[in-house]
């Protein structure tokens, strides 16, 4: 749990010690939520769309591909016809 920070390690601690009150459990709980949300958010908005470069990739192959299959089709050709 060290891997968390302080602040979240607390809030969890609140949130497993039976001692505390509900009301205390329950702000625990409320907050790490929105903290879990919080740090979705933020990998969503800053993670790389590759959707555009991927689409790239697939077009520059398949251009390839097909410049491939244009030379074996010139090579097989037999000079006069």
């Amino acid at each position: 749990m060290n891997k968390y920070g302080s602040y979240i390690q607390k809030l969890m601690t609140l949130v497993l010690d039976k001692e505390q009150d509900e009301f205390v459990q329950q702000m625990a709980w409320d907050e790490l939520k929105r903290l879990g949300e919080d740090v979705s958010e933020f990998l969503m908005k800053h993670s790389k769309d590759d959707s555009v470069e991927k689409e790239k990739t697939e077009k520059i192959l398949l251009q390839e591909e097909q410049d491939g299959k244009k030379k074996e089709n010139e090579n097989k050709r037999v000079p006069g016809e």
